[in-house]
């Protein structure tokens, strides 16, 4: 009979990448204004992604939301007006 594991999980080591050459750097390379458009293509398409906004009505400065609570549902409207209707 084997002798019995003292650990139930297995560690990693940390020993391999777990991200491909290059891809650091071309993330880290894009401009604020391509980002936000790669956002808002992402939101016309359905995707519904992570937005930074002010933080006004909050203690903290800046906020991370969902595009659709603050651009609203992109089936319903052809283009994003800056206005968030209550209908």
């Amino acid at each position: 009979m084997g002798k019995k594991r003292t650990r139930s999980t297995k560690t990693s080591k940390g020993e391999r990448k777990s991200i491909v050459n290059g891809v650091k750097e071309v993330r880290q390379g894009l401009s604020d204004w391509q980002k936000l458009m790669n956002k808002h293509s992402a939101w016309r398409k359905g995707q519904n992604p992570w937005i930074t906004i002010d933080g006004a009505s909050s203690d903290k400065r800046f906020v991370r939301v969902r595009a659709n609570n603050v651009w609203g549902d992109p089936k319903r409207r052809s283009s994003y007006s800056g206005v968030k209707d209550d209908g």
